[in-house]
């Protein structure tokens, strides 16, 4: 792992630990979406991951970790980008919720492995 996949993937570890730090006081769907700031800071957040996880992680260390879904991050990426009006919040509501707990320790055991080997 080159030093760009790290800085990658560490950027989105902090994406996902903003979002995790911006939902602690919503309880419900019905919460977050009546808080717009939330949800514009959790939905830009989303995109920046999306955005990393297609240019600046390396193709080998996605060969490498097919585990990972590196397309459907930037696939929700492309969603949020061309048709913000008619995103499903629910389904965002969702993804992080259940999604990004599991990406998140995803890619921490993937940055220390890469630690491991050295």
């Amino acid at each position: 792992m080159n030093d760009r996949d790290i800085k990658g993937i560490s950027r989105i570890i902090v994406h996902i630990k903003n979002i995790a730090e911006y939902m602690k006081p919503i309880i419900s769907l019905d919460d977050f979406n009546q808080n717009q700031l939330i949800v514009d800071a959790v939905v830009f957040n989303l995109s920046q991951i999306g955005e990393i996880s297609k240019f600046r992680v390396s193709p080998s260390i996605k060969e490498m970790s097919k585990h990972i879904p590196w397309h459907g991050m930037y696939g929700f990426r492309n969603r949020i980008i061309h048709d913000y009006d008619q995103i499903n919040m629910s389904v965002v509501y969702d993804t992080v919720k259940e999604d990004l707990p599991i990406l998140l320790n995803q890619l921490i055991d993937l940055i220390s492995s890469n630690d491991n080997r050295k």
